[in-house]
């Protein structure tokens, strides 16, 4: 009987430090994990809606602002580790959210996963991490901002035609 509530005890221990020292790890970088909650969210507001792609087999700017954003993602996991969710989860989308307020909330939450990713400290394990994201975040920025003035531009008023013309 003795032994059992011993073995009980150290099994006990074991899992309270194991639990502790998870916890002080997803603690550690808290930046990056609020921002990829905010990445993920921008990269499915960026999702057609309509399945549509780009019809010269180019890639438009929303499609490389995705690239980025996965690029982003994926060094983020590797560097920092299991964020204990599902890569594959999508965030609920409101389906009345037109394309261009679509566009203009995920510039916002690149903006907001910046400020993020700025408050992180740059090791020298992760090789430059934080640069490489701000690097990164700072080119999905750029082309979402030309991608936001392409949709807003208003085409009628230079007397010029549109691009489905």
């Amino acid at each position: 009987m003795f032994r059992t509530s011993k073995v009980c005890w150290f099994g006990a221990l074991a899992l309270a430090l194991t639990l502790s020292g998870t916890a002080l790890a997803s603690k550690k970088h808290l930046g990056y994990m609020r921002a990829m909650d905010d990445l993920r969210y921008a990269r499915a507001l960026l999702q057609r809606t309509d399945g549509t792609q780009p019809a010269d087999g180019l890639q438009d700017e929303v499609s490389i602002t995705t690239s980025n954003i996965d690029n982003i993602l994926a060094q983020i996991d590797e560097e920092v580790g299991g964020t204990q969710k599902k890569t594959h989860a999508v965030p609920r989308i409101d389906a009345r959210l037109k394309w261009p307020e679509r566009l203009s909330e995920s510039l916002k939450l690149l903006e907001k996963a910046r400020v993020d990713c700025s408050t992180e400290k740059d090791n020298s394990g992760d090789d430059g991490l934080r640069a490489r994201v701000l690097t990164q975040l700072d080119q999905a920025h750029t082309r979402l901002t030309v991608a936001i003035q392409t949709v807003n531009f208003d085409y009628a008023a230079r007397n010029m035609p549109t691009r489905n013309d």
